[in-house]
């Protein structure tokens, strides 16, 4: 490609077309400090539409690290999509390449800002729609994030007042939280991050609460109402007086708005405390932050005294932090065992690369299960089971164990239920926990004997509100004969290995399977969870098989229960005890033989034997009930009585 053509699709400038490029000497242009006062001409018919300003570091747009914003802004809609290049670790001397216009993209100037307020006011007389949205290309948001920050903006507050600032509660990739805003730990002080290092559930609490001001640069505003950004290289310094002075312009409040999976991609890089720091800061010396307070208090928290991480050199600011602590109604609710805070840990990874885990839907379910007992639950998955900033607050840790050997808490209850790959677990592991369950009662017994660890068999479960013997929803594939749904690794799992030879006539959902079926056979790739019970229902027969290990030690694969529970004649690979568990719902073959002649014969019960039989199951195996065998286990171990 062409340097001229790729320069231009990246938003710089390159060399004209005409002279050999090699000879070409690519202009350069030196960093720019101004700060235009001019304010935007908003477009009398432009009500109901938005811009994105979007902010870029210039080591980011030089690589086009911004075109994915970028795009994801004009397609969720925006009227104008302004690019804006910032260099807070500019020298005097520093000079750069023109900035230019890309597809469908204004530049704000073609000069580098040398921080992020400049490269925001260089973006303000471009600006013509009703509302903007301010967005740092190191920031991704989902598509529906652009939205839900427009139609935040106007709604009435606690205060009285109506939001004039919406900013998104942004996430770090291991799905904690970066920032809900900015609290104030004192005037003259710099920002600390609200809710900083907790799970995303707290932050999903605050939806709508009110904030002294964001602190991350990604929010929406009323266009009118956008102030004058100050002069400073520390970032969060200048989001914080952008959207603490646009707020009070407006006569109004900053509020917090969780959009979901709003990530930051790379860190802000260390703060650095100028002098248009500290007299930005200086605006607020007499201000009292009373917010923090009052958004803690929907989780029954209450702001810890502020401390500060180290500073790295050269940096001279350090980063002040307000930790959660424990309210008064919360810590009775603990000790009465009423309400505990429940980390559930497992092995999937955050974010859509763990989306489609068994453990993740497993884990959604007995959350779900334990807070309709009235519990407090967080899930966190494989790169937060260490929370520094926010673990204290767990009551109990349940590892559900699969692939990882997962660090304990060091204060709370920790409880371990193996669900899957027993002989991953050693002697070691099961001696750091207070309580041990395993879904395999084979496995439990023989360990304990082995260990003279405790281990309480704990089978896995179904959700009967989704997994029932219930209508089939519009939209689901027709009726199917015999049905598998599970992922293969290139390889025949046997119950479909057996299921070919057999002849039945078969239909295969999962990934992995190309090239390995007959035609036809294999029906696709992926079926939604919460598609999966109607496809049961379809379905004459469902095939299960499980790993070796699995099947030895008697840890029932979680399909079955959902597959019975859904009305399903389930046809398995032999599980000891698994025909006693489900009332004739499950069968079990050993050979092709077998195999054949269960499908053949199919089910035997009415329709309406079939349902009560499939509510009976629900009911006997709901995430419910093992939430209150846990419960009551954990609450024994405390010492108290629900």
């Amino acid at each position: 490609m062409p340097r001229n053509r790729l320069g231009r699709l990246l938003g710089r400038s390159g060399p004209a077309d005409g002279p050999d490029l090699a000879d070409v000497a690519e202009p350069r242009l030196p960093v720019d400090t101004s700060f235009p006062s001019a304010r935007p001409q908003l477009d009398p018919d432009a009500e109901g539409t938005f811009d994105v300003v979007v902010t870029v570091s210039e080591p980011t747009l030089r690589v086009g690290g911004h075109l994915d914003v970028v795009r994801a802004a004009r397609e969720a809609g925006a009227a104008t999509v302004v690019v804006s290049a910032h260099d807070v670790h500019a020298g005097p001397t520093s000079t750069y390449p023109p900035v230019a216009a890309g597809p469908d993209v204004v530049v704000a100037r073609a000069t580098v800002a040398a921080t992020w307020g400049g490269a925001v006011a260089a973006a303000r007389p471009l600006l013509r729609s009703a509302v903007t949205v301010v967005q740092d290309a190191s920031i991704e948001l989902p598509d529906t994030a652009y939205h839900r920050l427009v139609a935040a903006l106007g709604t009435p507050t606690a205060d009285g007042r109506e939001a004039r600032v919406a900013l998104a509660v942004v996430r770090t990739p291991d799905d904690v939280v970066a920032s809900a805003g900015a609290v104030l730990p004192q005037g003259s002080a710099p920002v600390a991050a609200l809710l900083r290092g907790h799970p995303a559930e707290d932050a999903d609490r605050l939806d709508g609460a009110v904030v002294f001001a964001a602190d991350e640069p990604c929010f929406a505003v009323r266009t009118a109402d956008l102030a004058v950004p100050v002069p400073t290289v520390d970032t969060r310094t200048a989001v914080a007086r952008l959207t603490r002075d646009t707020a009070d312009a407006g006569a109004g409040d900053c509020v917090a708005v969780p959009v979901g999976r709003a990530y930051r991609r790379s860190a802000l890089r260390e703060r650095r405390y100028d002098t248009d720091a500290a007299t930005a800061l200086a605006a607020w010396r007499d201000v009292r932050d009373d917010t923090a307070p009052r958004a803690l208090e929907r989780l029954g928290f209450v702001p810890g005294a502020p401390t500060a991480d180290v500073a790295g050199a050269p940096v001279a600011l350090r980063e002040p932090v307000v930790r959660a602590e424990r309210g008064a109604e919360r810590l009775a609710l603990r000790d009465r065992g009423e309400r505990l805070r429940w980390s559930v840990r497992i092995a999937a990874h955050p974010g859509p690369r763990g989306d489609d885990w068994g453990d993740t839907f497993f884990a959604r379910d007995l959350a779900r299960a334990l807070r309709s007992l009235g519990q407090e639950v967080v899930v966190d998955h494989r790169e937060s089971h260490v929370r520094p900033a926010s673990e204290h607050l767990d009551d109990v840790a349940l590892t559900l164990r699969g692939l990882d050997d997962t660090p304990v808490h060091p204060s709370a209850t920790n409880v371990l239920w193996v669900i899957s790959h027993p002989d991953l677990v050693t002697p070691a592991e099961l001696a750091r926990y207070d309580l041990r369950f395993a879904a395999g009662p084979v496995w439990a017994e023989r360990v304990g004997a082995e260990t003279g660890f405790a281990i309480a068999p704990l089978l896995q479960a179904t959700d009967p509100e989704r997994f029932h013997p219930g209508a089939v929803a519009a939209g689901t594939p027709g009726d199917v004969d015999t049905l598998f749904v599970g992922k293969t690794r290139a390889v025949f799992r046997p119950v479909v290995r057996d299921a070919v030879a057999a002849g039945v006539d078969l239909a295969v959902w999962g990934e992995g399977w190309e090239g390995l079926l007959p035609d036809r056979v294999h029906r696709g790739v992926f079926v939604a969870n919460d598609a999966l019970p109607a496809l049961y229902r379809r379905a004459r027969v469902v095939l299960n098989d499980h790993w070796d290990d699995m099947a030895r030690d008697g840890f029932v694969s979680n399909r079955l229960f959902d597959a019975a529970a859904s009305g399903a004649l389930v046809v398995t690979d032999p599980v000891p005890g698994v025909e006693a568990l489900f009332h004739g719902a499950v069968r079990t073959y050993v050979s092709v033989d077998d195999l054949r002649a269960l499908v053949s014969a199919g089910e035997q019960l009415s329709d309406d034997d079939r349902a009560a039989r499939g509510a009976r199951i629900g009911a006997e195996h709901s995430f419910t009930a093992r939430a209150e065998v846990l419960l009551d286990a954990v609450r024994r171990q405390r010492g108290v009585r629900g």
